[in-house]
């Protein structure tokens, strides 16, 4: 029997398909390559899925075995699983942005010159191993996992079908729901435009933190220091060189850390400028006391 995993997959995979005809027809060259290497990454997210999910849903059953509650599954409770399932995206993607380990992987999927449907498939592989332990906290206020999966699923399908420049602005729907027209702006390099509409399924949690931003003048798309590489390998792992070339660089353990959670774009020059900004400090500190004493 096809479950929605399955029938999601198909659709999304028909119409990517349909999408790259159009682009063949229409000789449009960078754009086709730029197409094929998406395919090839969205290939190898959909076969590391398939295990990954029996694994998720492995370790969401352990954690919801100790539950502290366990409600009955009402239309309550799937409305807050909904909700909290959609919150959870949206701080996951916040770190994904904001930490320069998370964002080494995050980066495949906004490196792209191009925005359709092909660049919902632009996902590193990677970070499946990881991303599902963010969402196994919910099992213990009795989230069930057929819940968390079923959700995240819908999740994955909506993100993947604004990927889309043909759909302009929907009114006030663009006030509620990650519509194209707000992922465009997510997508966007312009400086307006960086980390903002960071939504799953909603953007009620970007205008409570302050994230949201509409479309108003055109998005440049791709990021601050383009790849300019249709390699599927230059997509995945360009900015996991950058850090260790980087990280290489940095002595101490604490450092290294701390490095891999600074906000991307940090660099050695940066830690050198805040370790002599605490020398400065210590120095400070020092004389204070020489005087006083």
């Amino acid at each position: 029997m096809l479950n929605i995993n399955t029938i999601g997959t198909l659709v999304l995979v028909i119409v990517t398909l349909i999408e790259l005809l159009m682009s063949f027809l229409h000789r449009e060259g960078d754009r086709l390559k730029d197409m094929l290497a998406n395919i090839c990454l969205g290939l190898l997210v959909i076969l590391t899925g398939f295990f990954m999910k029996a694994f998720a849903l492995m370790v969401y059953t352990v954690v919801y075995s100790i539950a502290i509650v366990k409600p009955a599954s009402t239309l309550i409770l799937w409305i807050a699983a909904f909700f909290l399932c959609d919150f959870v995206l949206y701080i996951y993607h916040l770190l994904g942005h904001k930490t320069r380990l998370l964002w080494a992987a995050h980066i495949a999927h906004h490196s792209s010159l191009h925005y359709n449907l092909s660049v919902g498939f632009r996902i590193n592989f990677i970070h499946l191993f990881y991303r599902f332990l963010c969402w196994a906290p919910l099992c213990l206020v009795g989230i069930t996992p057929q819940m968390i999966l079923l959700l995240e699923s819908l999740t994955a399908i909506w993100n993947f079908l604004i990927h889309t420049e043909k759909i302009k602005k929907l009114g006030f729907l663009d006030m509620i729901f990650n519509t194209p027209s707000n992922h465009r702006v997510h997508h966007a390099s312009n400086p307006e435009y960086i980390d903002k509409n960071l939504g799953g399924i909603l953007v009620i949690y970007d205008r409570i933190f302050g994230t949201y931003v509409k479309e108003t003048i055109p998005p440049v798309y791709g990021i601050t220091h383009n790849i300019y590489s249709h390699d599927p390998k230059d997509v995945l792992f360009h900015e996991y060189k950058n850090v260790i070339n980087e990280i290489s660089k940095i002595k101490g353990l604490k450092n290294k850390i701390s490095f891999l959670f600074s906000k991307p774009g940090s660099s050695v020059i940066d830690q050198k400028k805040v370790d002599m900004g605490k020398d400065a400090r210590i120095k400070i500190y020092y004389s204070f006391l020489n005087k006083a004493i």
